[in-house]
């Protein structure tokens, strides 16, 4: 173990920053590192495992795929795409689709789509169309999707234009207040061709908007004649205990990114879903990608969507999910002031007055890795995400909170270096 993190962090460069901990396998909730050691997995590797590690279905149908097809690229048609694309229309009821990698090029894509709607649709002048976002969003962290920030790198610029969190005329949208959003729409609504949101903030540490939000803002939106796509890269297809976490708030986007999750955990796919009236001014070649859409991530997305509906993965995200909570604040510890988030995409929160040097985010998530339990900080240390696979036993489940109430109780008696 000990070998290959040194490797690792000689030879690989950027990324995030992972815990030292090398695994070798998956199987529903659980991990083993290479020499063998178990984990019980609070995180999903960042809410991607909603159907478990390694289901046999899925994995057998992308398996299928890469023995008998492994891949088929734009120059030809992937019979499991246009399958995929209508399982889609069946369960969220969007008849239009496009496949990406990862969730940055889902978000990427939207905002192709809704720039070149905000010229041929909406009337939007020539190199003028905006696509706002809020504060402390994530979208991915290419030179595009970094744009949308309202954090940015000073080393990376200059970022792309006419995106972001600050409307054209300089108003600042934050998340989840709706008075900013609506002045950024009475002031910019002309220029603005679409508003993207994240139905509960992933990075930002599990952020939750207030209740009513997302459809007043979808309301607004409607008002001002501007798409709302809402990226549904983490909260969709069962994470946060719906299909799409948007439908919870009475709300149809125009536009929904799909990502981690809709390749089941086996294959990298994403995807932007919408309906005619938005998606049919693509033209061929406007959007494309050489391994997007290949044989083994389409058919474990295929897969992925049957276990969806099939193990009721919404249900057992909201029953299961209601149980950390409730277990998480039945523990009474001084160090947990709340439990934010849905379903299965929860973050603890931890007391701010008792944060310093041994007690933050960090430590107790090395802690929890120390213990055999894979949680992750967030937010700077001041918020730790747990997402465990919505198929994880409850006997795991209950294992897993009382590991990680331990930890949050003792790690202050621990001497560094955890881990």
């Amino acid at each position: 173990m000990d070998q290959i993190v040194s490797d690792y962090h000689t030879h690989v460069k950027s990324g995030f920053t992972p815990l030292p901990v090398a695994i070798a396998k998956s199987k529903n909730s659980t991990l083993w590192d290479v020499n063998g050691k178990e984990y019980i997995d609070f995180l999903s590797f960042f809410a991607v495992a909603n159907m478990g590690h390694a289901h046999p279905k899925i994995v057998e149908a992308s398996c299928k795929a890469i023995q008998e097809c492994p891949l088929v690229n734009t120059a030809l048609i992937n019979p499991s795409y246009a399958e995929l694309a209508l399982k889609i229309e069946k369960i969220l009821g969007y008849s239009r689709i496009v496949c990406m990698l990862s969730g940055a090029d889902a978000t990427d894509t939207a905002t192709k789509i809704a720039r070149k709607w905000g010229y041929l649709k909406k009337g939007i002048k020539e190199d003028e169309a905006f696509v706002l976002t809020t504060s402390a969003c994530y979208h991915g962290i290419t030179i595009s999707t970094h744009s949308f920030s309202s954090q940015k790198h000073n080393l990376f610029g200059p970022y792309v234009p006419k995106v972001g969190s600050i409307s054209p005329s300089g108003v600042y949208v934050e998340f989840g207040d709706i008075k900013s959003l609506e002045e950024a729409l009475e002031k910019d609504g002309d220029k603005i061709a679409a508003f993207m949101v994240e139905p509960i903030q992933g990075s930002a540490g599990i952020v939750d908007p207030p209740i009513g939000y997302l459809n007043k803002a979808f309301k607004l939106c409607k008002k001002y004649n501007v798409l709302f796509i809402a990226d549904e890269v983490q909260t969709g297809l069962g994470r946060a205990g719906a299909l799409l976490k948007s439908w919870d708030d009475d709300v149809k986007p125009d536009l929904v990114c799909l990502g981690k999750g809709l390749g089941g955990g086996v294959a990298p796919l994403s995807a932007v879903i919408g309906n005619p009236e938005v998606m049919d001014i693509l033209d061929l070649g406007d959007i494309g990608s050489t391994m997007a859409a290949n044989p083994p991530a389409t058919a474990a997305a295929c897969a992925a969507l049957d276990v969806l509906i099939d193990e009721r993965i919404c249900k057992q995200s909201i029953e299961k999910g209601e149980i950390i909570k409730k277990l998480l604040l039945n523990g009474k510890l001084d160090g947990i002031k709340d439990v934010s988030g849905s379903g299965m995409l929860r973050a603890v929160v931890l007391n701010p007055e008792l944060i310093d040097d041994k007690f933050n985010g960090s430590r107790i998530a090395k802690y929890c890795a120390l213990k055999g339990l894979i949680v992750n900080s967030a937010a700077g240390g001041t918020r730790i995400r747990l997402c465990p696979p919505p198929t994880i036993d409850i006997k795991d489940l209950e294992k897993g909170v009382n590991i990680f109430l331990e930890c949050v109780s003792t790690v202050k008696e621990i001497e560094d270096p955890i881990l």
